[in-house]
C-alpha cells in the first residue's frame, strides 16, 4: 500500500484493538503480555518499527516511533551495549513497513544519538532521558509507513494508554517467546502513590516519566523486548506518541511481567521535545501537528 508522510495514523484500527483488550482478560495471567497483549491488524502501526543491536555477545530487539520522514523515537538504553558503548550503525537494523516482522524491510541507520545527559553506566539514574533518535536516510514509501505526531495534552491518572511491541508474551522474559507480529495492550496511568512506590521522584505522568500500574490491568503489561516501543493516546479519535518503553516489572527489582503488583515507566516525549527539536531540526509545529 501506498502511503505518504503526512502521519498515519490507522485511528480506527487502534481503537478497536482498545475495545479487543476487555477480552484479553480472559487469558491467564501468568500468559499474558506483551503479556496479555493482543495481535494488531498488519496495517494498524504504519509508525512502530523493530530495531535489533548486534555486539559481542549477541543481539538485543528494541521497538521504535517514526516522528519524522528521516527519524525514530527509541529508549536510549537502546542503543548502548551492555558494556555502555553506543552501537554502530552497521550494527543496527530498523525494519518497518509491516506489522509482521517477516513482511518488514530492513534498513541501516545513519546515525545513532542519544540524548546528551543520558547515563548508560549508572544504573540508579538509567530512566532519566531515556530517549534516543536514530536518523535514516529514508523510508520505501511505496510501503506501509507513516509517521506519528507527539501528544501535547495532560496525561492523567486513570489516562488509557495502548502500549505496542513485539517483546517476549509470557512473564518470564524467555526470549524464545518473541513474536512475530506486533501486538498490543490496554494500560491505564497510575495515581501518585503507587507510581512512587517504584520512581520516588514521581508526582504526576505530566513529568519526565509517565507511569501505568498493573493493578488495573491485571497480567497485562510491557516485557523484555519491548523497549523503546511507543505507548499512544487517542484524543478527538487521533493517535498520539505519548511515551517510550523504558522500565518495568515489580517491587524490589524483580523483572517478572504483568503480575498485579508490576508497574512500567516510559519516557515522556513531550518533556523531551527540546531534545527531539535540536538534533531532527523540526519545529515544535510539525512535531506536535493535530
Amino acid at each position: 500500500m501506498k502511503t505518504t508522510f503526512a502521519s498515519i495514523t490507522s485511528t480506527a484500527a487502534i481503537v478497536a484493538a482498545c475495545a479487543m483488550s476487555a477480552n484479553a482478560l480472559a487469558v491467564p495471567h501468568m500468559e499474558k503480555r506483551i503479556i496479555g497483549g493482543y495481535d494488531l491488524p498488519g496495517d494498524a502501526a504504519p509508525f512502530a518499527v523493530h530495531l535489533e543491536f548486534t555486539g559481542t555477545k549477541g543481539s538485543f530487539v528494541c521497538g521504535g516511533t517514526v516522528i519524522t520522514p528521516k527519524h525514530v523515537l527509541t529508549a536510549a538504553h537502546c542503543v548502548f551495549t551492555e558494556d555502555g558503548h553506543l552501537y554502530l550503525p552497521s550494527n543496527t537494523t530498523v525494519g518497518y513497513g509491516d506489522d509482521s516482522l517477516t513482511k518488514q524491510k530492513v534498513i541501516r541507520p545513519t546515525k545513532l544519538i542519544p540524548h546528551p545527559e543520558y547515563s548508560a553506566a549508572t544504573a540508579t539514574t538509567r530512566g532519566v532521558n531515556d530517549i534516543a533518535i536514530i536518523e535514516v536516510e529514508g523510508f520505501d514509501a511505496t510501503l506501509n509507513v507513516g509517521t506519528l505526531p507527539i501528544y501535547a495534552g495532560a496525561v492523567p491518572a486513570g489516562q488509557e494508554l495502548v502500549a505496542l511491541g513485539w517483546g517476549t508474551t509470557v512473564s518470564n522474559n524467555d526470549p524464545h517467546t518473541l513474536p512475530d507480529t506486533l501486538k498490543g495492550a490496554q494500560l491505564h496511568v497510575g495515581d501518585a502513590e503507587g507510581c512512587q512506590v517504584y520512581d520516588p521522584d514521581y508526582t504526576s505522568s505530566d513529568g519526565p516519566r509517565i507511569c501505568t500500574l498493573n493493578k488495573y490491568n491485571p497480567g497485562t503489561s510491557t516485557c523484555k523486548g519491548d523497549s523503546g516501543t511507543g505507548v499512544v493516546i487517542v484524543s478527538d479519535n487521533k493517535v498520539y506518541l505519548a511515551g517510550l518503553d523504558s522500565e518495568g516489572g515489580r517491587v524490589n527489582n524483580d523483572p517478572t511481567c504483568g503480575t498485579a503488583d508490576g508497574y512500567t515507566l516510559f519516557t515522556h516525549v513531550y518533556n523531551q521535545l527540546a531534545f527531539i527539536m535540536q538534533y531532527t531540526g523540526y519545529p515544535l509545529e510539525y512535531l506536535t501537528r493535530s
